[in-house]
């Protein structure tokens, strides 16, 4: 594992930090058509203000600086309906911050090589943690069950969902191991190849390639968590990328001018007035969420060709691999990896089970128990999951549902439903008590508000009353 860079690598940092921002931006755009009614209308305007500014000066730190806070505040507005790729851009978006912040006291604000050089090492080291952790936490039983699996039942839609359902995976079929074996295997290698200096090309295209294939799903939009890894995986490249990039787009643009001057200018506007102007649909709410999918799906399947087509006509002219910094450049830049190391384990500690790195895994770490074939036990730091309450009935269609599906809630996280729907009627076991109300404020301390902080920071998913450990599919609280 290499810590410095080479001379050469270090002088192409800017051109790789003007790449790694025009994706961070595109990546922006397909979260909010993926997630369009998560965040409030301002907190996205800001986002794509940030994405404008962006493609309109890729590489500069003032813009790249808006953007990241802007997708920080998004990252808050939306939670505790967090997708984990987005707080995984989020630990990113901080990094950004504090190395501009950084670079203005060192009155460097304006040096992209400078920033890049504080920004790379953290990111790469986000992604190789958020992605071990993501990794590990489906070796467990059930992720290993033809009858349960994610990696069966995502395969099975999307297949449907583009129109192949013929080949269908019953759960008893062979082909359903292979799928199962084939996740596990990519998922393991990724970060290991990324890690390797001799393999890391082979990561990146691997791990590209990969998400292209999982963003295929048109029932269950993935394209937002690939948009954000396809950012990252990049930095992984020769720094040379960037600049490879760069006098390719320079060199297309030098022949648009020779047939009109006007045309250069009319491409870029395009380029940057099209992404703006999709994420401002979703802030005025044009755009639904069946309607943002839509727009974005097949946008995204060109991207990825595109994006993966480019990486390997660069590494079959660059093979020499390249060595990455991975040492933070400053002790105060260990803060964000720490961060994510601390995310991935709270589900072990049961400090949460929501956005943890977990993300369709199977996982279950439920009052002491899991179903890891390595974490054999869970270390409980709260008491949250004891006596998890079974919904027996109700008049609210986002309870009924985990009655329907036999799934359970936290009492918090009923307690922080019903603070919003005092007059929700409701029968409920918790353990041995049976308990039915005509409304649910007749119990005031099961209506009483949750503080904003643990109802944003501290999600519980939904608790599965079924084994072995069905995928939950959805975010699992009721809203």
């Amino acid at each position: 594992m290499a810590i410095r860079e080479r001379p050469e690598g270090r002088s192409a940092q800017a051109d790789l930090l003007g790449l790694f921002s025009v994706l961070w931006a595109l990546a922006a755009v397909w979260h909010l058509l993926g997630n369009t009614v998560l965040a409030p209308a301002w907190a996205q305007a800001l986002l794509c203000i940030g994405v404008g500014l962006v493609l309109i000066r890729p590489g500069a730190p003032l813009p790249l600086g808006v953007l990241a806070a802007a997708g920080l505040l998004t990252v808050w507005e939306e939670a505790p309906l967090l997708g984990n790729h987005w707080l995984l851009a989020g630990g990113v978006n901080l990094v950004i911050v504090m190395a501009i912040v950084v670079g203005a006291l060192r009155r460097r604000v304006t040096d992209r090589t400078d920033l890049a050089d504080r920004l790379f090492p953290a990111a790469r080291l986000c992604v190789l943690i958020f992605y071990g952790f993501a990794a590990f936490a489906k070796l467990n039983t059930a992720f290993l069950d033809r009858a349960v699996s994610c990696a069966v039942f995502y395969f099975n839609e999307s297949t449907e969902s583009i129109g192949l359902s013929g080949v269908h995976l019953a759960s008893s079929s062979p082909l359903a191991w292979v799928v199962i074996v084939v996740t596990l295997v990519v998922e393991l290698s990724i970060p290991v190849l990324l890690l390797m200096r001799r393999t890391r090309a082979v990561g990146v295209v691997v791990g590209l390639c990969f998400h292209a294939v999982l963003a295929l799903d048109q029932t269950h939009q993935f394209f937002d968590f690939s948009a954000v890894l396809f950012a990252l995986f990049v930095l992984f490249l020769p720094p040379t990328a960037g600049t490879w990039v760069a006098e390719r787009v320079g060199s297309m643009q030098a022949r648009l001018a020779l047939r009109s001057e006007a045309l250069p200018g009319r491409v870029q506007l395009i380029l940057v007035g099209v992404p703006v102007t999709v994420g401002l649909l979703v802030a005025v709410d044009v755009l639904t969420p069946a309607l943002g999918v839509d727009v974005g799906w097949w946008p995204w399947q060109l991207y990825a060709v595109a994006v993966i087509g480019t990486s390997l006509a660069f590494l079959r002219q660059h093979r020499d691999p390249s060595p990455h910094c991975l040492r933070p450049h400053h002790a105060l830049f260990v803060i964000v990896p720490l961060l994510v190391v601390a995310n991935g384990l709270t589900p072990y500690l049961e400090l949460k089970t929501g956005y943890g790195w977990n993300m369709y895994a199977n996982l279950r770490t439920v009052d002491g128990e899991t179903n890891h074939l390595i974490v054999r036990r869970t270390l409980p730091l709260t008491d949250e999951q004891v006596d998890p309450v079974r919904i027996l009935d109700t008049n609210s269609a986002a309870l009924a549902r985990y009655a329907a599906t036999d799934y359970g809630l936290t009492w918090r996280q009923l307690r922080d439903y019903l603070a919003e729907h005092p007059r929700t009627r409701i029968t409920y076991q918790r353990g041995s008590q049976v308990v039915a109300l005509q409304e649910a404020r007749d119990r005031p301390e099961l209506v009483e508000p949750v503080p904003e902080w643990r109802e944003k920071l501290q999600l519980f998913r939904a608790i599965d009353l079924q084994d072995p450990e069905r995928c939950l599919v959805a975010f699992g609280p009721a809203r």
